[in-house]
C-alpha cells in the first residue's frame, strides 16, 4: 500500500508540475505576443509618420494611434507610469501651427517659419526665416509635485551674413488632475538663445549680438502698427507679458499669469509617448537614449 501511495503521489506531483509549466508557458507566450503587438503597431506608426512628413491628420495615422491607445501597457499615474512620463523626448510629428512657409523648390521638405510665427510675434526681427530642425520635450519633477514641461525648438536662423543656430525654449509646467487622467499644462514664457555651437564661435556670437539686442526691440516697437500696439497692450494687461534681453544675450518672453491648457496621454511605454491636446492635436514623441 505504501508503495502504491508513493507512486500515486509521484504521479500527481508530476501532473501538477506539468500543469504549472504549461500555465507559465502560456503566460510567457501571451506576454511575448502582446509585446510583439506593441512593437508592430509602433513600427507601423513610425512608417506612416515618415510617409506623411510627420503629419497626424491622415486617417491611417489616427487609426493606428487609436489601436495603440487601447493597448497602453501601464495604468495611468501609477508609479511606473509617472517614472516613464519623465525624461527627454524627441518629436516624431511635425508642428501644425499656421504660418509654415511654402517649399522653396520642388521636393523641399524643410519645415520653415518666420521668427515671428515661432514666437507669438514677440522676438525680433520677426521676418527672419528660420528652419526648424527638431522639437525636444524635457519633463522633470519639481519639489512641489508638479513637472517642468519644456518644449525646445532647435532652429537655424538665416541671415544675410550667414546662418546661426539657436534654440527657442517654450517654458511650461504641468500637473495631473486629481479627478481624471488629464494633465494640466501652464505656459509661463519663452526664451530665444544662441545654440552651444554659436557660444563657442566668436564670429557667430558677434553676429548674434548684432542681430538680437535692445536696439532690435526698440526698432520693432517704433515700427509697430496701431493694431500691433493694441494687441501688445492687451497682452500686457491680461497676462502681464514682458519681453526683454537678459545677461546671456537671449530674448525672454515672460507671463506673470500663465496660459493654461491640457492634454491626455493616450499611450506611454519605455520608448514612446502619444498625447492629444485640448485643441485635438496629436503628438508622438520618442524617448532620447542616453
Amino acid at each position: 500500500n505504501s508503495t502504491t501511495t508513493t507512486e500515486t503521489d509521484m504521479i500527481f506531483a508530476s501532473l501538477f508540475h506539468t500543469a504549472n509549466f504549461s500555465h507559465d508557458e502560456k503566460e510567457d507566450t501571451s506576454q511575448s505576443s502582446e509585446e510583439e503587438r506593441y512593437d508592430d503597431l509602433k513600427n507601423h506608426l513610425r512608417s506612416l509618420l515618415d510617409l506623411h512628413g510627420g503629419s497626424t491628420k491622415q486617417q491611417d495615422v489616427v487609426d493606428t494611434i487609436e489601436n495603440l491607445s487601447a493597448l497602453s501597457p501601464y495604468k495611468k499615474h501609477s508609479p511606473e507610469w509617472l517614472e516613464l512620463f519623465m525624461g527627454e523626448f524627441f518629436a516624431q510629428t511635425s508642428p501644425n501651427f499656421p504660418g509654415r512657409l511654402p517649399p522653396a523648390y520642388e521636393g523641399d521638405k524643410r519645415v520653415q517659419y518666420t521668427l515671428g510665427k515661432l514666437s507669438f510675434n514677440t522676438f525680433h526681427p520677426n521676418n527672419l526665416v528660420c528652419t526648424l530642425l527638431c522639437v525636444r520635450n524635457v519633463v522633470a519633477p519639481n519639489p512641489d509635485g508638479t513637472f517642468t514641461y519644456d518644449l525646445i525648438c532647435d532652429i537655424i536662423v538665416h541671415l544675410a551674413e550667414g546662418d546661426i543656430e539657436a534654440e527657442i525654449c517654450n517654458e511650461s509646467y504641468c500637473c495631473k488632475d486629481d479627478e481624471s487622467d488629464r494633465i494640466h499644462v501652464f505656459f509661463s514664457g519663452s526664451k530665444l538663445s544662441p545654440a552651444p555651437s554659436v557660444l563657442e564661435n566668436d564670429c557667430k556670437m558677434s553676429l548674434w549680438c548684432n542681430t538680437f539686442n535692445e536696439a532690435t526691440l526698440k526698432t520693432a516697437e517704433a515700427k509697430r502698427t496701431y493694431f500691433g500696439w493694441f494687441m501688445d497692450q492687451a497682452l500686457k494687461r491680461m497676462l502681464g507679458m514682458n519681453v526683454r534681453v537678459d545677461e546671456s544675450n537671449s530674448f525672454r518672453l515672460e507671463f506673470k499669469k500663465a496660459i493654461k491648457g491640457h492634454f491626455d496621454v493616450l499611450y506611454l511605454d519605455e520608448e514612446m509617448r502619444i498625447t492629444k491636446g485640448n485643441r485635438g492635436t496629436l503628438v508622438v514623441v520618442e524617448r532620447l537614449c542616453q
